[in-house]
């Protein structure tokens, strides 16, 4: 697995190179997930599909970091609540409807 950068080297890169900055976060994000067992691969995959979308909405740097910040509390809260009191937390039940196509007009 690649080394993380110093955080010198990190502030650089995203001072003069943010493309390469971006590389390695995708890079290295990817290669927790291809460790992980298969089990949660699934999870951690939807988890950073979610992320990249939190950093492709926000509006500059900050705002990104705010966002991020949000989201990690939230996943906290979550967290705690599924420890201390977890029949608090709602189960989702869907209701799965078979496709059925129309009949053909021929």
């Amino acid at each position: 697995m690649q080394t993380l950068p110093s955080f010198d080297e990190l502030k650089t890169m995203a001072e003069h190179d943010p493309a390469a900055l971006e590389t390695l976060r995708i890079t290295m994000s990817q290669q927790i997930i291809d460790n992980a067992s298969e089990a949660m691969q699934p999870r951690l995959q939807a988890q950073l599909s979610h992320i990249n979308h939190v950093i492709a909405t926000g509006k500059n740097p900050n705002h990104v970091n705010v966002m991020l910040r949000k989201e990690l509390h939230k996943q906290f809260i979550r967290f705690s609540q599924a420890l201390t009191a977890p029949e608090t937390i709602k189960h989702q039940q869907a209701d799965i409807k078979p496709f059925r196509r129309p009949p053909s007009a021929s």
